[in-house]
């Protein structure tokens, strides 16, 4: 078996409509993507990088009453990930409701920061290794 590093942030969003806002692609990034000042999507400009590949990003947005564990655990390799995930979240106590998630391929974002602003926090875990 491989083994891969997936990098993992957590957040509370106002909204699902401003979450999928924040990840998703944005269609002018390939239209103007010689210039700098353009982003791959809202998320890769708060982590200061312009483009990363989207295959290797999962996210999504849970709201409700439900454990962290039943929220994600339907999520690409969980059952390895969401026991670590959930024991780092038990460390921290971030101080607000969990109701998304995005992690992404190891080195593809190469200084993952936690984010906070009046509309959402966002913030970032660490690494957790994964047999693939």
């Amino acid at each position: 078996m491989n083994t891969g590093i997936l990098d993992f942030w957590v957040g509370n969003f106002n909204s699902e409509e401003d979450f999928y806002d924040f990840v998703e692609e944005d269609e002018k990034f390939y239209l103007e993507e010689d210039s700098d000042d353009i982003f791959v999507s809202k998320f890769a400009e708060t982590q200061d990088t312009i483009w990363f590949d989207q295959d290797l990003i999962e996210y999504g947005f849970e709201d409700g009453n439900t454990s962290i564990y039943e929220k994600f655990a339907n999520y690409s390799f969980a059952e390895q990930w969401l026991p670590i995930l959930i024991n780092r979240l038990n460390e921290i106590n971030p101080d607000f409701d969990i109701n998304s998630l995005v992690f992404v391929s190891g080195g593809q974002v190469p200084k993952p920061v936690s984010v906070e602003n009046d509309f959402f926090s966002l913030t970032y875990i660490g690494g957790i290794e994964y047999e693939f």
